[in-house]
């Protein structure tokens, strides 16, 4: 299930341009409809810590930074809710 966030995720966000704030994410998420939501309690808590996750700019990040895994980054620091994918854009 791990994977199928972190695809809506990145999908959310190249809609988005490349960056967007959580709340943008979580709308494009919902409008996406990719995942049944109404299967989890609380799914924004999914998409921040798919995002956590997978982003060297955050404490609970297992990767290395810059590597495969280091896929999102906090566009204006930390706890400011505002991330960006990656390389988006870039060729």
């Amino acid at each position: 299930m791990g994977e199928q966030w972190l695809n809506e995720i990145i999908k959310a966000l190249k809609k988005l341009g490349g960056v967007g704030t959580l709340h943008e994410i979580y709308d494009q998420i919902e409008k996406n409809g990719g995942i049944d939501l109404s299967y989890y309690t609380d799914w924004k808590s999914q998409v921040r810590k798919h995002i956590y996750l997978h982003s060297s700019d955050c404490d609970i990040f297992k990767g290395t930074k810059g590597g495969e895994n280091d896929l999102f980054y906090s566009v204006k620091g930390k706890r400011k809710g505002s991330w960006g994918l990656r390389g988006f854009g870039s060729s």
